[in-house]
């Protein structure tokens, strides 16, 4: 799956997402992303329900964060990052066009603005994977 399929079928998308933790783990070639996601409805009794969840990225090709703004509070404090996904979009910054077009071809790129640090983190990798932490089917398909 891409990480756009993926916020596609999440209730609300990567949209006022935190994530928890971060793993790389070079030798297996993966990255594994902890994260609890706004998973209420509105229809629902508690709308504002979150659920965690793990993001695997497989065959990444790509992983970076920019700085945190030094006026933010960048020192983690034991709260997961506020963050919210989204698409990269060729044009909007020469740097990550120069990247992307040494990429892998059919390579999934996405990038998570953390609200928390106002700065980004920027993924890319051949295959996303998601899957709830409580063993709940997350519907791929």
């Amino acid at each position: 799956m891409t990480f756009e399929e993926i916020n596609h079928k999440l209730p609300n998308g990567f949209h006022d997402a935190e994530i928890r933790k971060i793993a790389i783990d070079f030798v297996n070639r993966s990255i594994t992303i902890g994260m609890n996601l706004h998973a209420g409805l509105a229809s629902e009794p508690n709308p504002e329900r979150y659920r965690s969840g793990t993001l695997e990225v497989l065959s990444p090709s790509l992983f970076f964060i920019e700085p945190p703004d030094p006026t933010y509070p960048f020192i983690p404090d034991g709260s997961p990052l506020n963050a919210s996904g989204n698409s990269v979009k060729v044009g909007e910054d020469a740097k990550i066009d120069s990247l992307l077009a040494v990429l892998p071809p059919n390579s999934t790129v996405y990038l998570f603005f953390l609200d928390d640090w106002n700065s980004y983190l920027y993924l890319a990798g051949g295959e996303v994977v998601f899957s709830w932490d409580d063993g709940g089917v997350f519907d791929s398909g």
